[in-house]
């Protein structure tokens, strides 16, 4: 049994101290007796985990997929460079990927808002954060003035909620007519949509930058496991 693991940073296992042993995929899978596939990415979008289910990966190959979605507001690009500043090289992380996922992410570019953005998005555009979105342009390696642009005058609720919808969709869709077993979550405490599992860390511990603990990570293995057994 291969299970098929997609997210950001939530999935990756961000903040967790041995990364590879205590995320919640890996405990799945010893739990189910399952080999892992995590190709779960620290600022990640949505966009990301369609152009891997769709393109880079085979869903046919899995016997199950658990999937996180993001904030929909996240979004990337494809900027094929003569230097090494791909997707991977820009974090700093290459030390995490194999030679094949790094291949097939080196040269998109993640694009993703200051964590404030959302709340100043989805509570009204409230003016007590507008200078925290005047400093939006600090998160843009490269084409700094359009995405800023892009996301404090161009962009809205509206999209991001459409935007949203029709990943989730796409995500259902795909596992469905491949007849692979999906579990669909998502740490978008805005959203509008209905998923198996909401992964919201006022109900889970968290570390200091809001990622689950060892213990949180472990408490999404219990509920994943129990919704498949």
């Amino acid at each position: 049994m291969k299970i098929y693991f997609d997210g950001c940073s939530w999935t990756k296992g961000e903040e967790l101290e041995n990364k590879k042993e205590e995320r919640f995929s890996k405990l799945v899978c010893d739990k189910l007796g399952a080999e892992e596939v995590n190709l779960a990415r620290c600022g990640g979008s949505n966009d990301r985990i369609i152009r891997n289910l769709m393109i880079e990966y085979d869903i046919t190959k899995y016997d199950m997929a658990v999937i996180q979605m993001t904030f929909p507001a996240r979004t990337e690009y494809f900027y094929e460079r003569e230097t090494d500043r791909g997707w991977s090289a820009i974090t700093g992380r290459t030390k995490y990927y194999t030679p094949e996922e790094y291949k097939k992410d080196e040269n998109w570019v993640r694009v993703n808002p200051k964590s404030n953005y959302h709340k100043w998005l989805y509570k009204g555009k409230l003016t007590s954060l507008n200078k925290t979105v005047d400093r939006l342009s600090e998160k843009f390696l490269d084409h700094s003035t359009f995405w800023t642009d892009y996301y404090k005058n161009v962009m809205n609720e509206k999209y991001f909620d459409t935007k949203e919808n029709i990943h989730m969709q796409t995500i259902r869709n795909h596992c469905k007519v491949n007849n692979v077993p999906l579990v669909l979550t998502s740490i978008n405490k805005w959203t509008k949509q209905t998923f198996d599992l909401l992964l919201d860390k006022s109900s889970l511990p968290v570390h200091a930058y809001g990622h689950p603990t060892k213990e949180g990570h472990r408490m999404i293995a219990d509920r994943i496991v129990g919704m498949v057994s």
